[in-house]
């Protein structure tokens, strides 16, 4: 194995390592989502965009070195491609990339679901009420619902 063939082994290493601790950091944040941890969900969204950083700059030089050797890397879904062609450690990144992939766009379903309640929450206490649809699906103008009490 050349100089540069070693060079890309460690590049893909710690690509996996950063997937793995970009894994973990979702896993902080979904917790911080189900808790209702604020400060947790803020450390693990700044531990979140530090490690894109570093698979970004990693990504950079990744293909920089393939590219310098003459390597080509499939995209996850190019199931034709030659495996053997392609170090070890390449499958084992798309995989990782992939889990993180799936519990982010789960994070973002909770985000979205939590968002949806303080948006109900805050209606109700505004005094309006929800929109309601008529069997056509179109939109009818909201009624100013009741007040709540006054202070």
């Amino acid at each position: 194995m050349n100089e540069m063939s070693t060079s890309l082994a460690a590049i893909l290493n710690e690509q996996i390592s950063c997937a793995q601790q970009m894994l973990a950091t979702l896993a902080r944040e979904n917790q911080a989502l189900v808790d209702g941890d604020a400060d947790l969900l803020n450390v693990a969204g700044a531990e979140k965009a530090r490690l894109v950083e570093a698979l970004d700059s990693l990504e950079h030089e990744r293909r920089a070195l393939s590219d310098a050797i003459g390597l080509t890397f499939a995209a996850a879904s190019d199931k034709s491609a030659d495996e053997a062609s392609r170090p070890p450690q390449w499958r084992a990144l798309l995989d990782l990339i992939a889990e993180c992939k799936q519990q982010n766009q789960l994070n973002g379903a909770l985000v979205k679901a939590r968002s949806e309640q303080v948006r109900i929450a805050l209606r109700a206490l505004r005094g309006t009420e929800a929109a309601l649809y008529d069997p056509s699906g179109l939109e009818h103008a909201a009624r100013s619902a009741r007040a709540l009490g006054t202070a």
